[in-house]
């Protein structure tokens, strides 16, 4: 498994045109998406997250009132007072997320959460390629366009590719 996140990003930026490929074959054919989620069950046990927390850098997470109230209640904190340090408004689609400071998730400790046990849903079922519902992996087309931000989406991708034999464009 290649866990290395510049050779991953170097990979996924040069096999972009094979993406683009897979993704129409994605389209076209509508592969089961069990054998998705099989392969990426397989390569989740793996890979360990907390050697690479990239999601926690790269991407930006939304909060539901709920999970604001269970960070709070984790934190032992007011829900005031985690608002207010803790999260933000995003300007463009009006949603509430989780602040980032220093290019990372406000509660990123290297590479752990400090609210684990409280986490929001979507970090939780990240990276979203075990799940039937609502995820990444119910809609097999997007796995592509995140193969260069996770260990797991990228050896889950590559993997999955080979199962259905999709033919390598070099």
């Amino acid at each position: 498994m290649l866990t290395d996140l510049v050779q991953i990003r170097r990979l996924a930026e040069a096999n972009e045109d094979e993406y683009v490929a897979f993704r129409r074959h994605l389209s076209a054919h509508h592969p089961p998406p069990h054998l998705l989620h099989l392969i990426a069950a397989l390569v989740q046990r793996e890979i360990d997250c907390t050697a690479c927390a990239n999601c926690c850098r790269q991407t930006r997470v939304e909060v539901k009132p709920e999970e604001v109230q269970a960070i709070a209640a984790h934190l032992n904190s007011r829900l005031e007072d985690v608002l207010h340090l803790y999260t933000e408004d995003d300007p463009v689609e009006h949603k509430l997320l989780l602040r980032h400071s220093a290019g990372q998730c406000v509660f990123l400790d290297g590479n752990l959460c400090m609210i684990y046990e409280a986490r929001p849903r979507s970090c939780r079922e990240f990276p979203h390629l075990t799940l039937d519902h609502e995820s990444l992996g119910s809609r097999l087309s997007s796995v592509c366009r995140n193969a260069w931000l996770c260990p797991i989406v990228f050896n889950t991708l590559e993997l999955f590719k080979r199962e259905l034999g999709f033919p390598r464009h070099h």
